[in-house]
């Protein structure tokens, strides 16, 4: 009976800490990261202790170390050859596509929407800890201030909170992101928004922005402004990949 409440209040913590973790800014989920990980070590340590396994642990990183030098020469001199393979590998799996105020990140294998305020109210925090009426509250600034975020913002809101209009979104339409937005989009900036590395092929590209359309095409829950960027960035790698 007594492993079942402390299995029961173990569980409740870790529920708790959870929840207060997806509330943190990003700053201070990184502080947060850091500290778990220096608590799990430490953690480690005591049972290994306690348990009298850490000698022969000791002992084994002992008898490595004379060859750490050899295969670390091994590595480095193979190195050259095995970096193009690992950037590609590496290839990002998430389109991030950024405004003056907003980052929206887009999990290309399930079309996730998350992000993130870079500037002015509410900056550091993420899109997914902000209620609807702080989301509004935005929107309505960023139609004035910058056209860019403002469709961001509505992509999100379209995705997160259906109906969205209706509880508060007065001036604004469901789907509606038809900004003039005209300004020239640089090459890595494209490469961010297709989430492809600098040695992307031209078939690579075009696999990334199919694999984006699929997810974030208008017809599929996306908007006319997302498509439009995905296009875009498609088009300038295309005309400046070999």
């Amino acid at each position: 009976m007594s492993r079942l409440i402390l299995l029961l209040l173990s569980l409740a913590l870790v529920l708790y800490f959870y929840y207060r973790y997806k509330r943190l800014s990003v700053a201070a989920k990184k502080q947060s990261q850091r500290l778990m990980m220096l608590a799990i070590g430490v953690s480690v340590l005591v049972a290994l202790v306690l348990t009298g396994k850490l000698s022969w642990i000791i002992a084994a990183i002992g008898a490595l170390l004379p060859l750490i030098p050899r295969g670390a020469r091994l590595f480095l001199g193979l190195w050259p050859t095995l970096k193009p393979y690992f950037q590609r590998y590496q290839q990002n799996h998430q389109s991030n596509m950024k405004s003056r105020y907003v980052c929206l990140q887009i999990d290309m294998l399930s079309g996730e929407l998350r992000g993130e305020i870079l500037a002015g109210e509410f900056a550091g925090r993420e899109l997914q800890t902000l209620t609807l009426d702080e989301l509004l509250q935005l929107l309505k600034k960023y139609k004035q201030d910058d056209a860019e975020s403002a469709a961001l913002v509505m992509a999100y809101l379209d995705r997160k909170h259906a109906g969205w209009v209706e509880h508060g979104g007065d001036g604004f339409k469901q789907g509606d992101s038809n900004f003039s937005m005209n300004s020239p989009m640089e090459i890595q900036q494209a490469r961010d928004i297709l989430g492809v590395s600098t040695l992307a092929t031209k078939k690579e590209i075009i696999k990334a922005h199919k694999r984006l359309m699929q997810k974030l095409h208008p017809d599929r829950g996306g908007t006319d402004y997302l498509a439009q960027q995905i296009n875009k960035a498609r088009d300038i790698l295309l005309k400046n990949t070999d």
